[in-house]
């Protein structure tokens, strides 16, 4: 008997669900649409200023500091981004190799790895940081 209802209740739920509710689908598209055309207005008066083609964040301050470097068309630009290849293959070295080395010679080997890389990486911001300060100091002349 129960399973005689499933099939009736069912048909009342969807039935009961897609009655109208006094709203049309042609109002909440109108309103939407107006609603877009205002949002729209909005964030292009906000980003008048912004370029169209501005660099997203990578959310790593290190790869940022590269992409500006690169973008700036800086000439250490070549020099740091092959020790970053340097650094990247003693890493991948450590992980290819990290199940049959010591656990102190795992522990050094990532260690230098972790510096060479924050040191890199402070190179980098170092000089965006001159980039920058090379900028100002041409504004100063207005």
């Amino acid at each position: 008997m129960i399973l005689k209802l499933i099939p009736v209740a069912s048909i009342l739920l969807l039935a009961a669900c897609s009655s109208s509710s006094g709203y049309k689908k042609a109002d909440k598209i109108a309103v939407s649409q107006d609603q877009q055309v205002q949002a729209e207005k909005y964030t292009q008066a906000k980003n008048s200023l912004m370029s169209r083609d501005a660099i997203a964040s990578s959310n790593n301050e290190c790869v940022d500091n590269f992409n500006f470097l690169r973008q700036a068309d800086s000439a250490q630009y070549q020099k740091f981004s092959l020790d970053y290849i340097k650094v990247g293959t003693g890493y991948k070295f450590l992980n290819v190799n990290k199940n049959i080395m010591g656990d102190d010679a795992k522990s050094v080997y990532t260690m230098k790895l972790d510096m060479k890389l924050d040191a890199l990486c402070n190179k980098v911001n170092f000089a965006s940081y001159q980039i920058i300060k090379q900028k100002i100091k041409e504004l100063g002349g207005i």
